[in-house]
């Protein structure tokens, strides 16, 4: 689980994860999944985007990942990570 700042419309803007703040600076992709699947119901919201990501000392790289919002429970994921 993460947390994410998003704009009006629900489009992730940035995002908290291992302790450092991704700037999303493009939405590559964005669809959705509802299905009644067989034990519990799935609605779901994915983005893949890239970000400007901060690491400190360590170096300022972007990182292409994953984001689904859990329109059920409100609460937003980091699924992956590409390297």
């Amino acid at each position: 689980m993460i947390e994410v700042r998003t704009d009006g419309g629900g489009q992730p803007l940035a995002f908290q994860w291992a302790r450092y703040l991704h700037q999303v600076t493009q939405v590559a992709n964005r669809w959705r999944v509802h299905t009644l699947w067989w034990r519990e119901e799935i609605w779901r919201e994915y983005f893949k985007v890239l970000t400007d990501s901060d690491f400190g000392e360590l170096s300022r790289a972007g990182l292409l990942c994953t984001l689904y919002h859990d329109l059920l429970a409100d609460r937003w994921y980091l699924e992956r990570v590409y390297d």
